[in-house]
């Protein structure tokens, strides 16, 4: 089992954010940069297999500062040696699938192939909507139509991303996109024929290819954050994409598992009972129960109930027929129900023991709310490395640095 990183990543604390306007502060923007870069060069040190980062815009409050997760990737990318860093996940609805193809190419080739892509069909209207209105996100702005919409775009744009990936040069006639367009003359067309590819000999483009590749021409590792939906699942392991589940209801996450597995088998992957799937909880270990709850207390709650809950999140941590408004949206909840596991080295084991024996996964990826002091967050990381992760996977090598 790989063990990775999930950040939001918001800027500044509790107390930050509640005097408004977090988002927009330089100062609370360079702590967030140099806390992750102290977290992400120690994890990068033990066999971690990476961090991802969240696509969101207009997040002035401070919660979700992530607006192109590419960048953040390449930022970190380069002050560590051994991590993969990628996207959980980028928003394909609303993004030109051609330009995102280039930009993860890019990525890959940078990092020399140390990077993974995720994609994500978005749930926040208030950027979703505005971003996506030339390919009509805006019109209807909700509903059953807009989220077909939505399933839609999302399918054709990554058909064409692994076209743009896995062929020098490709041609795609969609609904959304064709590709090239029509009658598409190009001046250099004796160039093209001498050193290229694409270009009939009346000169005209039959097809397009993005330069450079990725890395050896490896395709990234794939996730897809956060498959909520049977139909999500089985799609997604259909196409080797690993779903991330956050829902915690043993029934409900089990069903989705065998669905996910039966997809895959279907494809010819020949998969086992959690195979092909990843996991992501937010974990907070100190010395003790007390002082874990203590931390934990201020951490992903804070977030998740001020701004995940109203969009529906909290169908995360339902069990069969409950819905997503039926529960109370306190630290309380998360914790009975699973998502925030908390307390000792002991205690977390413990608890993860039984998580992985009823549900054993491929990845792991921890919630990484950063707006905890970083004191407590990296006493968090260094228990975990050392007392916490080797009793769960071989990945994890506590004493020791990785080498490249």
């Amino acid at each position: 089992m790989e063990i990775g990183a999930f950040y939001l990543p918001s800027v500044g604390r509790p107390a930050d954010i509640k005097k408004g306007l977090a988002g927009k502060s330089t100062k609370l923007y360079q702590q967030m940069l140099r806390e992750i870069t102290e977290q992400v060069q120690y994890m990068d040190q033990y066999g971690y297999y990476g961090a991802g980062f969240t696509e969101h815009h207009f997040h002035v409050e401070g919660e979700e500062v992530s607006t192109n997760p590419v960048m953040l990737d390449m930022y970190f990318g380069m002050q560590t040696k051994n991590m993969k860093f990628g996207q959980l996940g980028n928003v394909l609805p609303s993004r030109n699938p051609i330009n995102l193809a280039e930009d993860i190419a890019m990525l890959s080739q940078m990092l020399e192939g140390r990077t993974f892509a995720g994609f994500a069909r978005g749930y926040q209207n208030r950027w979703v909507n505005v971003i996506g209105q030339q390919v009509g996100l805006s019109d209807p702005a909700s509903g059953e139509e807009y989220e077909e919409l939505k399933r839609s775009l999302f399918e054709e744009h990554f058909e064409i991303l692994m076209k743009a990936w896995k062929e020098d040069t490709f041609s795609f006639n969609g609904k959304h996109w064709q590709i090239p367009t029509k009658d598409l003359k190009w001046a250099a067309a004796e160039t093209a024929h001498q050193y290229g590819q694409g270009c009939n000999e009346d000169g005209i483009i039959e097809e397009i290819g993005i330069a450079p590749p990725t890395f050896n021409n490896m395709i990234p590792d794939m996730f897809m954050p956060f498959a909520t939906s049977e139909r999500s699942i089985k799609w997604g392991m259909a196409r080797g994409i690993k779903p991330v589940t956050i829902m915690t209801h043993y029934d409900v996450v089990k069903e989705h598992f065998r669905a996910g597995m039966d997809a895959a088998n279907e494809a010819g992957m020949n998969y086992k009972f959690g195979e092909g799937m990843a996991m992501s909880r937010e974990i907070i270990v100190a010395d003790t129960d007390a002082e874990a709850e203590e931390i934990a207390r201020e951490a992903g709650s804070f977030i998740w109930n001020n701004f995940f809950v109203p969009f529906g999140f909290n169908a995360a941590i339902a069990g069969p027929g409950e819905g997503p408004f039926d529960i109370e949206p306190s630290f309380e909840s998360l914790v009975e129900r699973g998502l925030c596991i908390h307390g000792s080295p002991d205690t977390v084991n413990r608890k993860l023991e039984t998580l992985f024996k009823q549900l054993p996964v491929d990845n792991f990826w921890m919630f990484m709310y950063n707006h905890i002091p970083q004191k407590a967050s990296m006493k968090s990381l260094e228990l975990l490395t050392e007392k916490v992760w080797p009793n769960h996977t071989d990945k994890i090598v506590p004493g020791n640095l990785t080498t490249t």
